[in-house]
């Protein structure tokens, strides 16, 4: 991975940017059988729809089996909601169990994003999913992200991303090469193996495990933080600059 080339980050959003808290979670690490979005849906529509819990289910079984590839928003149409009075449920609810995996994650993001990185969020999730998440985590509000140039969520590409057809959907969409593109993720097959056999470049796999620190490859770095990915590619950036200038003034004849 040539981190000089890099443009552009497809980052991960499950456990990468948001996670369960670990005090919700049992002894075999599992969270709560209703911490998970079809049961905030199913609740909402029994206490903001005023539906039973039978047809508030069978509402939601319906989108299911009707739309393959579906938005959050199929489901709140079909338990006929007010979207701001859903979101505002979903976040109060869902607050209770996720959390910002680094909280301290957006100020690494906004100085890649300052220093001219591409920011893009390559989620399983639909983006209207992204974006709730991205609320949880501290990094949008509940209309718009300011930090990523695009959400790529499934609906759209109508494949998940241990799908090599995900990536390669994802580039032409976002218009780079897979030499000008990294990953940043925590799942070895979906955020580094599939991607790379996609064409992309390398991967950034964030981890705590020791033993994967400090032991980078052509094409993955396992990493602590958003920080450290911050500095290894803004590092790379100051390193061409400066052998950019040298060359400049070597042309011009100009001294050091």
């Amino acid at each position: 991975m040539e981190m000089r080339a890099i443009r552009g980050l497809l980052i991960d959003i499950d456990d990468t940017i948001t996670r369960y808290k670990r005090q919700v979670l049992d002894a075999e690490g599992r969270p709560p059988p209703d911490a998970n979005f079809f049961a905030c849906l199913q609740s909402a529509g029994v206490e903001l729809g005023g539906l039973t819990p039978e047809e508030s289910a069978a509402r939601i079984e319906r989108v299911k089996t009707r739309i393959a590839w579906w938005h959050w928003s199929d489901f709140i149409v079909e338990l006929e909601l007010h979207p701001r009075r859903f979101w505002e449920y979903a976040y109060r609810r869902e607050a209770q169990y996720m959390e910002a995996v680094d909280p301290r994650a957006r100020y690494a993001l906004r100085r890649l994003q300052t220093a001219g990185l591409l920011l893009y969020i390559a989620s399983n999730n639909p983006d209207d999913g992204i974006l709730h998440k991205l609320r949880l985590a501290g990094v949008a509000d509940q209309y718009h992200t300011s930090l990523f140039t695009q959400l790529l969520g499934v609906s759209a590409f109508q494949y998940m991303k241990w799908d090599v057809l995900y990536w390669k959907k994802a580039l032409a969409h976002i218009g780079l090469g897979g030499e000008e593109v990294a990953v940043v993720g925590d799942s070895p097959r979906d955020d580094y193996e599939v991607p790379r056999a996609a064409g992309i470049a390398g991967s950034f796999l964030l981890t705590a495990n020791p033993e994967l620190l400090g032991k980078p490859t052509d094409s993955l770095i396992y990493v602590r933080n958003f920080k450290e990915i911050a500095d290894c590619l803004l590092k790379a950036r100051r390193s061409a600059g400066v052998r950019r200038t040298a060359r400049r003034r070597r042309r011009t004849g100009q001294g050091g």
